[in-house]
């Protein structure tokens, strides 16, 4: 006799991986938002028993946290350069998984206690930068929800644009976010810690 294994067996004894159930409720959530990926509707276009995908991410929200926990593990700045450059390359490798999957961002703003842990890696990271060359915390704080807030915006008004959702950002649209980028990093730099500036 041979063990089984936790969970229910998939449909029809297909074993599936979680990376190919997270790509699945991806494209659904790309193509019919928060609203249409449902545990039934990502079970039917995988073809498995909905309890596996519980068995793999416990509910909706394990489901949406660990979309975003892939998506955005290899959003990382540059090893080495200065504080700038690095900032520059974290947010703009950010912009562009904002670009590719504005739904998945729009349905961690719905629901906070999904937030990636991911996420929390970025901003700390930006913060760090930021607080290079003697900046106060609190500045850093500040200019790194504005940077954060200027890369959201930025990144979801191209994605809303018609044909540009599943596609990365190029051309004009990441030009003139990384000038406006480049702005916001300058402006930062040429500040000070006065509560006015």
């Amino acid at each position: 006799m041979t063990a089984r294994g936790r969970g229910r067996p998939p449909a029809g004894g297909k074993a599936v991986l979680p990376e190919s159930i997270l790509s699945e409720a991806l494209s659904i959530l790309n193509a019919d938002g928060l609203d249409g990926l449902s545990m039934r509707a990502l079970a039917t276009r995988v073809g498995i028993n909905p309890m596996t995908i519980y068995h793999h991410f416990k509910d909706r929200d394990g489901l949406i946290k660990s979309l975003a926990e892939w998506v955005y593990a290899d959003v990382a700045a540059p090893e080495t350069g200065d504080a700038h450059a690095r900032a520059r390359s974290l947010l703009t490798a950010y912009y562009a998984k904002v670009v590719l999957y504005p739904a998945l961002t729009l349905a961690i703003f719905a629901r906070p206690a999904v937030f990636p842990d991911h996420a929390m890696r970025i901003t700390r990271e930006l913060m760090i930068f930021l607080s290079e060359g003697n900046h106060s915390s609190q500045r850093s704080l500040r200019w790194t929800h504005i940077l954060v807030d200027y890369t959201h915006g930025a990144a979801l008004a191209v994605a809303t644009q018609d044909g540009s959702i599943g596609r990365p950002p190029r051309g004009a649209m990441l030009d003139d976010f990384e000038s406006g980028l480049d702005e916001l990093l300058e402006a930062f730099r040429r500040s000070s810690d006065h509560p006015s500036v």
